[in-house]
């Protein structure tokens, strides 16, 4: 079985990278009686995966930076690349919400007219495709046209909220509702049933408090006990407070520092992206801003790498997180830590809702 997986693996972001391996994780227990599964992952960081296995092959994406004229030889191979992997393909999997997204705070692209493009070259080799644990965020109702051509010819479409349920079901699209693959991670033999996979234990709940991130107050922390924990901060840069002005955000995650280190607190910012050409994606230089050359330096763990991030999650190093980026909610849920939610979005109300 030769599954293509287009994925949105680059630059060192661990959501992105515990979904491709949790649904790797999936698809081989669906597909492993029948015959050894091979899977082709095409993304921008094909040289430095986070995930690696011996049948899996990583592949760099078309169009790679196309208006850059000295990349148009390697776009040339991509092409060619990308064919003969649809091409060898049984399956072509099409998963998670960043290829379906025409705007958000921290990206300046729109994928969909790529996604038209790859869609059309599947129709031609007569592709079985299948859109898994998507979510759908259109800003723009003039691009709601792209997203109903990116769909139409697709039978199996499965998406990660109710949201996105309903903005496909208007487009007269349908799908059905899946778990975020992220919330297996910590269990080895799933049930598959139906494309959906179903753990064997019940999670307890362990969301401590929910918080508005856009109208934050510090009066939020008082009733959580915080002396003499280890408490790890996963806050990503423009959705603190209403303003979004990082100089403004700097200062309320300052006083929250400053707040945490009264009762004595031990603290760990955890980046759960380190965007190589996004900055505003990269939390690790966002923690800097923070922290660095002030009286705080010394007082605070920054977490340098992906890697060290997920260990902390799966050894629990932490007492509690203070959990904005969505998967920080899940692997907080998943590896038994409790965890305080900054909610700043539908995406993060919704995983919220399956936590409860």
């Amino acid at each position: 079985m030769n599954i293509s997986i287009f994925a949105s693996i680059w630059c060192q972001n661990l959501w992105d990278e515990l979904i491709l391996k949790n649904e790797i994780k999936i698809l081989e227990q669906m597909y492993w009686e029948k015959s050894w599964v091979n899977f082709r992952v095409f993304s921008y960081d094909y040289k430095n995966p986070f995930f690696k296995q011996d049948n899996i092959k990583y592949i760099e994406y078309f169009p790679f930076w196309i208006r850059d004229k000295r990349n148009f030889f390697r776009n040339i191979c991509n092409f060619l690349s990308f064919i003969k992997t649809v091409v060898w393909s049984d399956l072509i999997i099409v998963w998670w919400g960043w290829i379906i997204f025409d705007n958000e705070v921290q990206s300046n692209k729109n994928p969909l007219d790529q996604f038209k493009f790859r869609n059309n070259v599947f129709r031609f080799f007569w592709k079985k495709v299948i859109f898994y644990a998507v979510g759908i965020n259109i800003t723009y109702t003039e691009n709601l046209p792209k997203l109903k051509k990116i769909f139409k010819w697709v039978k199996d479409v499965f998406v990660r909220d109710s949201y996105s349920f309903d903005l496909l079901k208007k487009q007269w699209i349908l799908s059905e509702i899946i778990d975020d693959p992220v919330f297996y991670d910590n269990i080895s033999k799933l049930e598959i049933v139906n494309w959906k996979a179903y753990q064997k234990q019940e999670l307890k709940n362990l969301l401590l408090k929910k918080i508005d991130s856009s109208n934050f107050n510090i009066k939020d922390l008082e009733s959580v006990n915080f002396h003499n924990k280890k408490v790890g901060i996963t806050f990503r840069a423009g959705y603190i407070w209403k303003s979004h002005n990082e100089k403004i955000e700097i200062l309320i995650i300052r006083e929250i520092i400053n707040f945490l280190l009264i009762r004595n607190a031990k603290i760990y910012f955890l980046p759960h992206s380190i965007h190589t050409t996004d900055i505003k994606s990269n939390d690790l230089e966002f923690y800097k801003k923070i922290v660095l050359w002030t009286p705080l330096e010394e007082k605070v763990n920054i977490v340098e790498t992906i890697e060290e991030v997920y260990d902390i999650y799966k050894q629990k190093k932490i007492d509690l997180c203070l959990s904005m980026r969505l998967h920080s909610m899940i692997l907080s849920q998943v590896y038994d830590i409790p965890f305080i939610a900054f909610s700043y979005s539908k995406k993060t109300d919704e995983v919220l809702k399956k936590i409860k």
